[in-house]
């Protein structure tokens, strides 16, 4: 949901100390007042993705709304990140007219498996047991950086500690895909 101005930059200099790139879906509203966050996440190495620009229920839009949600985030984010070519719709609000309107504009929907709770302003404690509680090898899972205060940057680093540690490999979105049969 972000960048947020003092959440996001915590949790790049996690990622950057800790070696890790990851997929930050990013709202354009949040993109459009904080490009130079965008464009440090990009210099990282880290994948952008697109999260519409309002963070509206997609699925509780017109066609029209949705889509001018999904193009006017897509055109702000092309602006300091290439051209993204996955997409989150908000709250996971989504259904096949939206999944295709989407796939028109080249994007792969994504969801996620794993959901660490942080957005509900856990401890960082509990975010990683809620992480660790629900994981299995190949899940997404779903953290957020578009709010302050969050216990994110706190927890995120002792999760990349603790999956290193248990052998799994922390991905980008697609890095990911290329494990695993892609379907519309």
């Amino acid at each position: 949901d972000g960048p947020d101005p003092q959440t996001t930059p915590q949790i790049l200099a996690v990622l950057k100390e800790k070696g890790v790139r990851v997929t930050f879906f990013v709202l354009g509203q949040n993109a459009e007042r904080h490009r130079e966050i965008v464009a440090q996440a990009v210099a990282d190495g880290h994948e952008i993705g697109n999260h519409s620009y309002s963070h509206k229920i997609l699925n509780r839009l017109t066609p029209r709304e949705y889509e001018q949600d999904i193009d006017k985030a897509d055109a702000i984010i092309s602006t300091v990140a290439p051209k993204p070519n996955l997409f989150r719709p908000p709250g996971g609000g989504y259904n096949d007219e939206i999944v295709n309107a989407a796939y028109r504009r080249g994007y792969t929907t994504i969801l996620w498996s794993v959901d660490s709770g942080d957005w509900r302003g856990l401890s960082p404690a509990q975010v990683v047991r809620n992480v660790v509680n629900g994981l299995q090898r190949g899940n997404i899972v779903l953290m957020h950086d578009g709010q302050h205060p969050l216990s994110t940057a706190k927890a995120l680093a002792i999760l990349i500690d603790w999956l290193k540690d248990n052998g799994y490999a922390i991905l980008t979105v697609s890095e990911m895909m290329q494990y695993y049969e892609v379907r519309r």
